[in-house]
Order: C-alpha cells, then sequence, then structure tokens
C-alpha cells in the first residue's frame, strides 16, 4: 500500500482498518471506533488525518479526555482504539513511527455485588414494573431477563439476543450461541430451574422470534433499569448495571463450592476474581488468624 499520511482517518478507518482488521467484529465494537474518531475531532477542532497518529497528538488527546472528568478506564479504551488503529497503519508502512503512548494507571477496586436481600429487593422491583412490553406484562419480562441472567450468568448482550429456538423449555435448557457470546467463540448450554421455565413460557404469547423484545432505543434500556434499582433501594452507579447481576452470580457461585471461572467463562483465574465479591465469598483476613494485641 502507498503511504498517504494525509489521509483523513474516517476514510483509513472505512477503507482499510474496518474491512481488513474489524471484519467480523459486532456493530457495537465498530460504533466504539467511531465513537473515538469523534473524540478527536473535538479535541483537534478539525477532521483528524492519519498523521494525527503521533505520540504527541494522542498523548494531548488522551490528557484533554482525562479532564473532561473521564475514568481511567475510559481513557484507556480510547487509547486502545487509537493505538489499534495506528499499528495497523504501521504494519501496513502507511506509517513509520510505531506508537510509544502508556496507558492510564486502572485502580484496582474491590468486586461489588449483591447480596440475597439485594437480589430479593431487585426481583421483587421487577415484578412490580407497569405496562406492558411487545404485549408481555412488563413485570414478567423483566423478571424473566434477571431469571435467565441468574441461571447462566451471561452477559445482558447476549440474553437480550436470545430467540424462542434457543430455548428447550421441556428439557429446562438454554443454549446461548457462540455468535451472541463476547469472542463469538463458543457455544454454552445451560440448565434453567423450574421457576425460570415456568415465567418464559408465560411469555409464549404473543407469538415472536425474540424472547426479550424491545420496542425502544437501547439508551431507553438503561434509564428503565435506573427506575428499577431505584425502586429497589438500590444503588444506580455504573457499577450497579446488569453486569452486577453477573458478579451476583459468581459470588454465590463461588461461596457455595462452585467454580466461578468455569461457569463464567473465563480466560483466567484473575479475570474472575475482579468479579467476587470478599462479603460472599469467604476468605480469610487477618483478625481471624492474628493473636490480638496486649
Amino acid at each position: 500500500m502507498v503511504a498517504d499520511t494525509e489521509l483523513s482517518l474516517e476514510t483509513f478507518f472505512l477503507d482499510y482498518f474496518a474491512p481488513l482488521f474489524l471484519r467480523g467484529r459486532t456493530a457495537n465494537t465498530l460504533r466504539l471506533y467511531r465513537t473515538t474518531q469523534r473524540n478527536l475531532a473535538k479535541f483537534l477542532e478539525r477532521r483528524p488525518r492519519l498523521s494525527d497518529l503521533n505520540d504527541v497528538t494522542v498523548n494531548r488527546f488522551l490528557h484533554w479526555f482525562r479532564e473532561l472528568g473521564r475514568s481511567p478506564c475510559s481513557v484507556n479504551k480510547e487509547r486502545s482504539n487509537l493505538l489499534a488503529m495506528w499499528r495497523f497503519a504501521c504494519r501496513k508502512r502507511f506509517l513509520v513511527e510505531w506508537p510509544d503512548v502508556k496507558a492510564d494507571i486502572e485502580p484496582v477496586r474491590v468486586p461489588h455485588a449483591w447480596t440475597c436481600d439485594q437480589v430479593a429487593r431487585l426481583f421483587a422491583a421487577c415484578d412490580a414494573e407497569p405496562g406492558k412490553l411487545c404485549g408481555v406484562p412488563a413485570g414478567v419480562w423483566w423478571r424473566g431477563l434477571h431469571l435467565v441472567v441468574w441461571d447462566t450468568g451471561e452477559r445482558i448482550g447476549a440474553v437480550r439476543d436470545l430467540l424462542w429456538h434457543h430455548a428447550d423449555l421441556d428439557g429446562q435448557y438454554m443454549l446461548v450461541p457462540a455468535e451472541l457470546r463476547k469472542g463469538k467463540r463458543r457455544d454454552r448450554l445451560y440448565k434453567l430451574a423450574p421457576d425460570t421455565v415456568a415465567v418464559l413460557s408465560s411469555m409464549r404469547n404473543p407469538p415472536r422470534d425474540e424472547i426479550f423484545p424491545w420496542p425502544y432505543c437501547r439508551t431507553y434500556l438503561w434509564n428503565k433499569y435506573d427506575r428499577i434499582l431505584q425502586r429497589a433501594g438500590l444503588p444506580t452507579d455504573r457499577t450497579s448495571k446488569f453486569h452486577c447481576v453477573r458478579r451476583s452470580v459468581a459470588s454465590h457461585y463461588e461461596a457455595a463450592g462452585g467454580n466461578a471461572t468455569e461457569l463464567l467463562g473465563h480466560s483466567s483465574r484473575s479475570v474472575t476474581l475482579k468479579y467476587l465479591d470478599p462479603r460472599i465469598v469467604p476468605c480469610e483476613h487477618a483478625v481471624d488468624l492474628l493473636f490480638r494485641p496486649g
């Protein structure tokens, strides 16, 4: 390929990077890369060019982005997207200088999951949701969604995309195909609890392909969920959304003697440790083993 550093970053992304590097990735992945490009354009106050992928400009952009009040995780996501395009451009000889942009330090937080009482309050708040969603009582819809997440430990994106042919209600199983799961590498077959099967069975009418149809925009799902969390008396910060249910499944499963790494399909135990709430999973503290001074 002939190097053209004055090529717009958008053209480079659409003509080269997306079709060659992101082939087969989800629409959400493409959306995140486009968002990074828009953020860079706001910083530069013009359309970004491929030549803007240099150490000085990218470091200045990340500093500007952090000063907006963004978390280290968000800053590092922008860095990851820009460096992926940058390295691809170097491999294809569009650019010569490889990136030397360090990541922000991300604090390791104590994992936060729901206790048994909080889980009960969350499900009660789901039951109290008024109205209907595509002909299904909203309370039943929300309870069914949470029960499937609870029985499988799957991510909300995969559960939201499930179709009725993935469910074997007679056999009490749910197949989550690889195409719906993060990484798209492995199918998972989960056993469903009898109460989950009962709720899903009550949702079969009106007939449709999706188990959990959502008639509104994606953002509105999170707005509605905030109201459910508020009704349950639970926090609504970014760590308390659907992924908190997944962490709760992992924590309670591990506390009951299960292997949460295997359940969640993590690549390593170190990843799972970020999910296990120490209030739920038994662990030895200093006060449990040390003698008391004096």
